[in-house]
């Protein structure tokens, strides 16, 4: 069940797109955290991190039936 939205370029975007790039987010923003020195600026990293990631979940969720998450380590490294 793919989400038909389309890239730029005409191709389109699916439900694995989406979820590639949340992880891929949250992977960015977890190595930015290492990088900043500000603390609230670390904070308000992890906190997106953690959005990106919620929501990533709660796609795989509704694609599972609810029934758990593939393991996730190979993503975020």
């Amino acid at each position: 069940m793919d989400c038909d939205r389309s890239k730029p370029n005409g191709t389109v975007f699916g439900i694995d797109d989406w979820l590639n790039y949340l992880w891929d987010q949250a992977a960015t923003c977890r190595k930015l955290v290492e990088q900043a020195d500000d603390p609230l600026v670390k904070t308000e990293l992890l906190a997106l991190a953690s959005v990106c990631e919620e929501i990533a979940d709660n796609i795989e969720d509704h694609l599972t039936g609810g029934e758990g998450h593939a393991p996730r380590g190979s993503r975020l490294s």
